[in-house]
């Protein structure tokens, strides 16, 4: 796939330097907290081998056939790892619910429920929208498990590496970006959806991209109906989605804009109906329902800061490697401000030790940094 750069060189090295820097910035966290007695010498080593490996990895060149042979390989026996550690690890012994929260939520639906007000394995509503629980129907209905998901969003990703990579050498070096990465590998241990859900995000996009803005193969409802489905798996969807289409909203006609903006209620009402019809009463939805779970993360004023700045980078993105950088910069931006806040106001031990901040937040940014880092080094031919 051709992607668009740049004719400014220390811009775009700005750019890769960046990614690598938010890359290694939330896998340190991981290490760091998850790390425990030991996580400034396990810190020491994982940069120590990333730097190497990434160095030699720069400047060895070897046969495509050891790429290609390593690249299959590599996603053959992490699938198989990826549903053996989700049959061996037991949810319920886990101090983290997303998993639960999905399958409470899946349950519900299928008993006539309301979803959002029926407690996880450790005592907490769901705050999981619509779509994200259809995603994980499947998984629950033919395994028993929706931590399965992690394992089939992972054939998805490197299928999208498959797609947008034009070689085998820059497909395997995003395989490797996933396998040291200790923020991903955490997600695939706690049956967590949110890396998942990204990786989803991204090949919607990458599907928008491809078939509307330069192919023009799908017309503006069909985008329309899919821009609302990938905002109700998650809220911060709207980062990439605005990065991606607000300039192309802006240049419709009248009329495409009206068909655009009615197939995206439409399809948001009716979703959303179905999942809160069995709401006891207003007052239950009012104070039990995702949104407001979700929206409570940060002050309401940055969120829609983030979505001004999506609407401005949406008329400066000319490629799809942009739109993944733009996108992944503003998720990474969107944990980190309310992270330091809190860091500022609790210190180390309460936001690390105690959790007072759900660092896995991070992984929303991950899936667009670690495909935007990798287009970024080898379209730029960055040399160490």
């Amino acid at each position: 796939m051709e992607t668009a750069f740049s004719n400014n060189p220390i811009s775009e090295k700005l750019k890769t330097y960046s990614l690598a820097c938010i890359y290694l910035i939330v896998n340190s966290l991981f290490i760091i907290k998850y790390g425990e007695q030991y996580n400034i010498p396990l810190l020491a080593g994982y940069l120590v081998v990333f730097l190497g490996l990434g160095f030699f990895y720069l400047k060895i060149h070897l046969k495509e056939f050891f790429y290609k042979t390593a690249f299959f390989l590599g996603i053959f026996f992490f699938f198989l790892f990826s549903v053996y550690l989700n049959y061996k690890v037991d949810g319920n012994t886990l101090n983290v619910d997303r998993w639960s929260a999905m399958e409470v939520g899946i349950k519900a639906v299928f008993n006539g429920q309301y979803p959002y007000h029926i407690p996880d394995h450790m005592g907490r509503e769901s705050s999981n929208l619509p779509v994200l629980i259809v995603f994980g129907m499947p998984f629950y209905l033919l395994f028993g498990s929706v931590g399965y998901l992690q394992s089939f969003s992972f054939l998805l990703f490197a299928y999208l590496i498959f797609k947008i990579f034009s070689d085998y050498r820059q497909r395997l070096a995003v395989l490797v970006l996933l396998f040291l990465s200790p923020s991903y590998l955490w997600e695939l241990y706690v049956k967590s959806d949110l890396f998942s859900n990204f990786i989803i995000i991204v090949g919607s996009v990458y599907l928008i991209w491809e078939k509307f803005i330069k192919e023009k193969k799908i017309n503006s409802a069909v985008v329309s109906f899919l821009s609302a489905l990938i905002l109700l798996t998650r809220l911060s969807a709207v980062i990439p989605l605005t990065v991606l289409l607000f300039k192309k909203f802006v240049d419709f006609s009248i009329k495409e804009k009206l068909r655009f903006t009615a197939v995206f209620l439409v399809t948001v009402i009716a979703v959303c109906y179905i999942f809160f019809q069995n709401a006891p009463d207003f007052d239950v939805f009012l104070k039990h329902n995702p949104f407001a779970i979700q929206g409570a993360k940060q002050p309401l004023i940055l969120s829609i800061s983030y979505i001004v700045a999506g609407c401005i980078l949406s008329f400066k993105v000319k490629s799809f490697y942009e739109t993944l950088f733009w996108s992944g910069v503003l998720l990474f931006i969107c944990v980190f401000v309310p992270f330091a806040m809190f860091f500022a106001e609790y210190g180390y031990e309460n936001m690390i030790v105690n959790s007072y901040f759900d660092i896995s937040f991070f992984n929303m940014s991950m899936p667009f940094v670690m495909t935007a880092l990798i287009l970024s080094i080898f379209k730029n031919n960055i040399k160490v």
